[in-house]
């Protein structure tokens, strides 16, 4: 430890003084406040020595407030190495907060968020926490709660933000608003059955009865009336809880909701020609969820379906919908004739088109687009690989319209969120996977080293080996294709490489022996899949019986049965979300709705679903 300290103590003294005599002015900086004066070179320098001629714990001490005073002044990247190096067991109590403060924060603002996870739950600042300064302690809980919450550990999160809604009083009425909003937020990414659990075993009234009013308000989504009934008799057990005192913003609409209902609603889909099966998967979804809304005493409206692919212009279909008393338009699936309705300044009721229109511009005044977008989840993939610490990416998709969709959104959102996309490959099929993915990885050059080392010396042992410079691999691929690729990577030395994939990789159906080759590979994917309690599914998958290619369609029809009620709770409550089949919906600008997948891996042959992120960079 003295060693590591007094090497980075030396790097950033010499650097210091190399630009101290170069006449650079002082570091850049923000003014954080009137009572904190802003750190010039000078000044950190002058810490640094004082540092080199003090012992601990002063040494230390000065360590920090120079670490401090970089930070201030926008030098993460220093401050950050003279951070690394100090042991904080050395550190007095009002240090080691400053410590946990100044570091965390360089960590979250970095996104090196495993990083921020050791320092935040060192078990020394549980111990100091009700000894913390107010103010301290609601910095620190707010970021333990976001960074729980960004790992996939929700219960955490939420225990940490009750503790926070102890510290703030009617003074700070927004923040406890806000902090009660993030809890509801949390509160429903739990899985129904496991808040039906925690419900039941909780011990504390106050998480129960979060945990119950989450519970009940996840199980009817499918049903306003039942979830707005539910909710009142909640309200009437819990007259006193936080929830019942300012009942979440989405919950509050239910009544609206309720009256808004459509009575009639049209299904615009193709019910023949080459998108027919398609368009039948699609109806057969959305009946099943009104013929289970009917059998559980529901509300369902009159539903007509009308065929959009008989030739009829679908401007003509639409308007004969609307004057035969629809009130709501579920459709179009095809994508011309989507973008030809979006031509229009306003359609007369709400629609919820099931494809996107690809143009610029706004939306149509009353259009909104849902559908199971390829470029959703290469962006998903983006921000789920971005979280697990990777930075240097290849993209690996099939040689055509989708693929390049794929590996454009995947490179679009790495970019942004601050990665950098070394390599972009593209496959035509079977025959050149090795070809491409040798030459992706630099395996060929590798090889001509060896042949050119040994023409020169002889008979020399050499192992090939690939670029160093990527850390994930970005795949969209069917699951004959994946099986093929994922042990090219390992003949081509690429075995360690994590791979994050489409739901394309993942048929549906467990096949064990087959997808063995697929071990490793993340994938987000429809909660669809995992879902073995869904009554609609289950009559869906007895009756139709077609082949698993048209799951992903039959979801899609579900979700659009429940979807269209609460599109106005989606538009007035941003952090309102239906957690569906195909994924957690929410409307993002534009009126389109954003389908946010779940996340699985592939082990032992079987795709399991992932419940947090995984922190390979561990120390």
């Amino acid at each position: 430890m003295k060693l590591k300290a007094n090497i980075v103590l030396a790097s950033l003294l010499t650097t210091l003084l190399l630009v101290g005599c170069s006449g650079t002015q002082p570091l850049p900086s923000t003014d954080p406040g009137p009572s904190q004066a802003q750190a010039s070179l000078d000044d950190v320098r002058s810490l640094l020595e004082a540092a080199q001629n003090s012992t601990s714990p002063l040494k230390e001490h000065y360590y920090l407030r120079a670490a401090k005073q970089l930070h201030l002044n926008e030098r993460n990247d220093w401050a950050e190495n003279l951070l690394k190096a100090i042991d904080p067991s050395l550190l007095e109590t009002a240090d080691f907060i400053t410590y946990t403060d100044v570091f965390s924060a360089i960590a979250m603002s970095d996104q090196a968020w495993f990083l921020a996870q050791r320092i935040l739950t060192k078990p020394e600042l549980e111990q100091q926490w009700a000894n913390l300064p107010s103010e301290t302690r609601f910095v620190l809980g707010q970021r333990r709660a976001e960074l729980f919450a960004l790992l996939g550990e929700p219960t955490s999160s939420i225990r940490e933000r009750l503790r926070l809604a102890d510290s703030l009083s009617g003074e700070n009425a927004a923040d406890a608003d806000s902090n009660q909003d993030a809890i509801w937020q949390t509160l429903m990414t739990l899985p129904e059955a496991q808040l039906k659990t925690l419900s039941e075993e909780e011990k504390n009234p106050l998480l129960a009865g979060w945990y119950n009013l989450a519970g009940l308000s996840k199980n009817n989504q499918s049903d306003l009336s039942r979830q707005l009934e539910q909710v009142d008799d909640w309200a009437k057990q819990w007259p006193e809880h936080p929830a019942s005192l300012r009942l979440p913003s989405d919950l509050k609409l239910l009544r609206e909701l309720i009256q808004d209902q459509a009575k009639q609603v049209a299904l615009l889909l193709p019910m023949e020609g080459k998108l027919a099966k398609s368009g039948g998967a699609i109806r057969d979804g959305f009946m099943a969820a009104y013929y289970q809304t009917l059998n559980q005493g529901g509300y369902v409206p009159v539903v007509r379906v009308y065929n959009s692919a008989g030739g009829e212009d679908i401007n003509s279909i639409y308007q004969r919908a609307i004057d035969e008393g629809a009130g709501m338009v579920v459709g179009p699936l095809d994508k011309t004739q989507v973008a030809e309705l979006n031509l229009n300044l306003q359609l007369p009721v709400p629609t919820l088109a099931l494809n996107y229109n690809d143009g610029l511009g706004d939306n149509a005044a009353g259009l909104y687009q849902f559908g199971l977008a390829i470029e959703d989840e290469a962006r998903q993939a983006a921000q789920r690989a971005f979280l697990e610490g990777h930075r240097h990416a290849m993209t690996l998709t099939p040689r055509s319209n989708r693929g390049q969709r794929a590996a454009d959104a995947f490179a679009q959102e790495w970019e942004t969120l601050g990665g950098k996309v070394v390599q972009s490959s593209h496959y035509r099929g079977s025959g050149d996977f090795s070809k491409v993915i040798q030459n992706s990885l630099n395996v060929d050059e590798s090889r001509q080293r060896a042949r050119d080392i040994r023409a020169l010396f002889g008979r020399i042992e050499f192992e090939p080996r690939r670029r160093d410079d990527i850390d994930m691999i970005f795949l969209d691929a069917n699951p004959r294709d994946a099986r093929q690729i994922k042990p090219t990577l390992a003949f081509h030395y690429a075995s360690k490489l994590p791979v994050y994939a489409t739901r394309n990789i993942y048929s549906g159906r467990a096949n064990p022996k087959a997808d063995r080759d697929l071990n490793g590979i993340r994938f987000s994917t429809l909660p669809w899949f995992f879902d073995q309690h869904s009554l609609e599914k289950q009559a869906i998958v007895e009756s139709a019986k077609a082949s698993p290619a048209y799951h992903s369609l039959y979801a899609l029809g579900l979700d659009a049965y429940h979807l269209y009620p609460r599109l106005r709770q989606l538009a007035e409550v941003p952090l309102a979300r239906l957690y569906g089949s195909t994924g957690r919906l929410s409307l993002k600008d534009n009126n389109t709705v954003l389908r946010e997948q779940t996340w699985a891996q592939i082990s032992r042959g079987r795709a399991r679903e992932l419940t947090g992120l995984v922190n390979e960079f561990k120390p």
